[in-house]
């Protein structure tokens, strides 16, 4: 990573005595560990923060919300909330769609703003105006694992809730180490932090050992409507409102719902569409490593085409229309891509 780029990102973050710190709509482990990181780093040098969340996080993350303190936005008159800040800071996210919430306000803002992601895809956030800076490398595992470059860079103690936010976003952005994302970097960076005396067990119990039984009876809804396609390398999932309201489950229930189908082996691409609340589908989409799966299908590139965007292997979207038409153009998209594949 470029240290000089951290090290001026460092002395502008610096200047501001009251940080705006945003991350993006339905945020995961990575989001909320690295705003709570750097929420915590900006309060013991003496500055203000505050941390911006749009509704209420995932249960298992709740222990990021303790140690961050987020609070939910509420919109304003854009120079009564400039007024309350020098700058904002915006991570794992670099496109306006993830920031709907906040969207008009920063399009308004007049504020300085630092930009730190890892996603491949962006849109035109990402040449916002000329007082943003963007540290953004696509080549890191998560945007944790660049908020914690950057704090080295800037010399910034590391305290043990701060090590346990950051560990949590490089582990949950690498499916625990698991993912094709992580590399040598991501192991010795976690095992430093590891060094302040957190416990990745614990973690692991508390983010995907104490789900809801209210989840697991929207999973078994969601899996009745399980459909495969090209000999099982295409797995389709749904979720409606109706299976929402008969199990009481939350939106946020849904996280990592995805990736079931994929621990079948035939299984390449995994796809969930969910309806949302405000009439749209939420359309989350995860593909295998070609050398495991055989084909190689990068669903960013398939979210893009729907308006969203994404990892390689891990994307999502939100899309206007009906579920069942919505499910047949995702699938016939995808099926397209894995007929275009050469015959192994």
């Amino acid at each position: 990573m470029d240290r000089d780029l951290l090290q001026e990102a460092g002395r502008r973050l610096s200047g501001w005595e009251r940080t705006m710190i945003l991350t993006h709509v339905r945020p995961d482990g990575d989001g909320l560990g690295a705003m709570a990181a750097l929420k915590r780093v900006i309060e013991s040098a003496g500055r203000q923060a505050t941390a911006y969340v749009y509704a209420e996080i995932p249960d298992r993350y709740k222990f990021l919300g303790e140690s961050g303190g987020f609070i939910f936005w509420q919109d304003d008159d854009p120079q009564k909330i400039d007024a309350q800040f020098d700058g904002i800071l915006i991570f794992d996210t670099c496109s306006w769609s993830q920031l709907e919430p906040v969207a008009d306000y920063l399009r308004k803002s007049s504020l300085p703003k630092i930009v730190v992601d890892h996603h491949d895809t962006n849109d035109d956030l990402a040449t916002m105006n000329s007082n943003a800076l963007y540290i953004i490398d696509s080549t890191a595992a998560s945007t944790s694992e660049i908020a914690y470059a950057w704090l080295r860079a800037m010399n910034s103690p590391i305290d043990s809730l701060t090590a346990e936010a950051l560990f949590t976003g490089i582990a949950t952005d690498t499916g625990w180490f698991r993912f094709s994302n992580t590399n040598s970097r991501t192991f010795l960076w976690a095992a430093d932090l590891l060094e302040s005396g957190i416990r990745p067990d614990k973690l692991y119990a508390t983010i995907y050992s104490s789900y809801s039984l209210e989840r697991l009876r929207l999973m078994g809804h969601m899996l009745s409507t399980l459909e495969l396609h090209a000999d099982g390398a295409l797995a389709i999932m749904s979720i409606t409102r109706e299976m929402f309201d008969k199990t009481g489950a939350k939106a946020t229930d849904t996280e990592e719902l995805v990736n079931e189908p994929l621990d079948t082996g035939p299984v390449a691409v995994s796809v969930l569409l969910s309806e949302m609340r405000d009439g749209r589908i939420r359309v989350n989409f995860r593909s295998k490593a070609p050398e495991v799966a055989g084909v190689d299908v990068d669903v960013s590139q398939v979210a893009k085409q729907f308006g969203g965007g994404g990892h390689q292997r891990a994307s999502a979207t939100r899309v206007e229309g009906k579920l069942d038409e919505v499910r047949k153009r995702v699938t016939a998209a995808i099926l397209s891509i894995l007929n275009a594949q050469p015959a192994q």
